[in-house]
C-alpha cells in the first residue's frame, strides 16, 4: 500500500473517461465518415474495430510497465500518445490513415483505463477501493454517455473533423492536469523485465479467483459492447430512425449505469461488495430475458433501450466489486492485473461483436449474444465466490511458487 496522498478522484475519472469517450463519439457518424472518403460502410467500420484492437493490446503493456516505472510517468506518456493520435485523426487525408491514427489514439487512451484503477488500488484497501472505483466509474460514465449525441451534432454542425478537435482539447487538458496534480502512488523498479511480465501474467491466470473475476467482468462488458455495436443498425435498418435517435436514447442505459454505481458506492459498506456483486449479475440476466420477451412481442426503440437500462444498473452494481476483487488477489501486481482485466474485457467484447456479425442482423441475434454474455457472467461470478478446496501438497507447492515469484519481484 502506497503512502502517497490520495489522488483527486475527478482527475482519475477524467483520464479514465478519455479512452471510452473517443470510442463512443464516432459510433453515430461512421456513415458520415464513409461518405466523406467515398468508402463502403464496412470499410468505415474499421475505424471502430481497430480502436477495439488498440485499446485491448495497450492494456497488456501499461500495467506491467507502471508496476516497474511508476504510474505517473507512464500515464503522462499515454496521454501524450492519445493527443498525437487525435491530432492525426483530425488531419487524416484518407480512411486508412484515419484507421491507423485510431490505433495510436486507442493505445494512448487506454492508459487511463488501466492506471486509474491501479492508482486507486495503490492507496485504498479492498472495500475502500470498491467504493472509490464505483465513484470514478459513475463520474466517468457521464462523458461516454453524452459522446454519441455530441459526435452526431458536431458532425452535423461543423463536420466530422470537429469531433477530433474537441477530443484533442480534452486530451491536452488531461495531460496538463495530470502533470500538475498527480503524485506518484507506486515506486517501480529500475528495469523492465519481459520475462517477469510473462511470469506475472502466468501467475495471475493460474489464480482461479482472479481468472473467474476477470472473465466475469469481461462477459458483463461484452453484453454492453455487443449492444452498442448492433443498436445503431437496428434503429436505422429495422426502425428507420436517424442517427440522433441512438445518440439520445443511449443516455438512458448510461444514466442507469451511473445509478448502479451510485448504489454500489452508497450500499457497499452496509451490504458488502459480495452481495452487491451477485445482485448486479442477477439483475443483468433478468434484463436479458425482458429484452427477449419484449422484442418477441414487437421490436421498438423502447424494447431495446429499457431492458438495456436495467442491465446497466446490474453492471453498475457488479463491475466495481469484480474489479476490486480481481486487483486484490495480488496487490503488488495491481497494475498488471488491471491491464490484464482490461484486455480480457476488450478481447471478449471483440469476440462478441464477431459472433454478432456472423448472425443475421436482427434483434434476435442481438438478444442471443447479449444473453449468452450475461449467463456467462453470472456463472463465472458464482464460480469465483464458491469455496475452493486444494490438496494439501498441491496447495503448499502453489504457495511456495507464489512466494518465490513475489520475492524475486521485491529483489528486482
Amino acid at each position: 500500500m502506497s503512502t502517497a496522498p490520495a489522488p483527486p478522484l475527478a482527475l482519475i475519472a477524467t483520464v479514465t473517461a478519455i479512452g471510452f469517450s473517443a470510442l463512443h463519439v464516432v459510433v453515430p457518424v461512421l456513415p458520415v465518415i464513409a461518405a466523406a472518403f467515398a468508402a463502403p460502410p464496412e470499410a468505415a467500420q474499421w475505424v471502430l474495430t481497430l480502436y477495439f484492437i488498440g485499446i485491448a493490446a495497450g492494456q497488456l503493456f501499461y500495467g506491467p510497465v507502471s508496476d516497474r516505472f511508476g504510474r505517473r510517468p507512464v500515464l503522462l506518456a499515454g496521454l501524450a500518445a492519445f493527443l498525437a493520435g487525435t491530432a492525426l485523426c483530425g488531419f487524416a487525408w484518407s480512411l486508412p490513415v484515419l484507421a491507423g491514427a485510431r490505433i495510436v489514439q486507442a493505445l494512448g487512451g487506454c492508459a487511463g483505463l488501466v492506471l486509474g484503477r491501479a492508482i486507486i488500488r495503490d492507496v485504498c484497501e479492498r472495500e475502500a477501493a470498491t467504493r472509490a472505483i464505483a465513484l470514478v466509474m459513475m463520474a466517468m460514465t457521464l462523458a461516454p454517455a453524452v459522446c454519441p449525441a455530441v459526435g452526431a451534432y458536431l458532425s452535423e454542425w461543423f463536420g466530422w473533423r470537429a469531433i477530433f478537435a474537441v477530443l484533442g482539447g480534452l486530451g491536452a487538458a488531461a495531460l496538463a492536469l495530470t502533470a500538475c496534480r498527480l503524485a506518484e502512488t507506486n515506486r517501480g523498479g529500475a528495469a523492465l523485465d519481459l520475462v517477469g511480465m510473462a511470469r506475472a501474467y502466468a501467475l495471475l491466470l493460474r489464480s482461479r479467483t482472479f481468472a473467474m473475476f476477470a472473465l466475469c467482468s469481461a462477459c458483463s462488458s461484452a453484453s454492453w459492447f455487443v449492444f452498442i455495436a448492433s443498436a445503431p443498425y437496428l434503429l436505422a435498418e429495422r426502425l428507420g430512425e436517424p442517427p440522433s435517435t441512438y445518440g439520445l436514447m443511449i443516455l438512458i442505459p448510461m444514466a442507469a449505469y451511473m445509478l448502479g454505481n451510485a448504489a454500489a458506492a452508497r450500499l457497499g459498506r452496509r451490504l458488502g461488495s459480495t452481495a452487491l456483486f451477485v445482485a448486479g449479475l442477477v439483475v443483468s440476466l433478468a434484463s436479458g430475458a425482458l429484452m427477449a420477451a419484449w422484442c418477441a412481442a414487437g421490436l421498438s426503440v423502447w424494447a431495446l433501450f429499457v431492458p438495456m437500462a436495467a442491465s446497466s444498473i446490474g453492471n453498475g452494481l457488479s463491475q466495481p466489486a469484480a474489479l476490486a476483487a480481481g486487483l486484490s488477489v495480488y496487490p503488488r501486481l495491481a497494475g498488471t492485473a488491471s491491464g490484464l482485466m482490461g484486455f480480457l474485457q476488450m478481447a471478449v467484447s471483440a469476440l462478441g461483436t464477431v459472433a454478432l456479425g456472423m448472425l443475421p442482423r436482427d434483434a434476435f441475434a442481438t438478444v442471443a449474444v447479449v444473453g449468452l454474455a450475461q449467463i456467462g457472467a453470472l456463472a463465472l461470478g458464482l464460480g469465483a465466490l464458491a469455496p475452493r478446496r486444494e490438496a494439501g501438497t498441491a496447495g503448499r507447492q502453489n504457495a511456495l511458487r507464489r512466494g518465490r515469484f513475489l520475492a524475486r519481484r521485491r529483489r528486482a
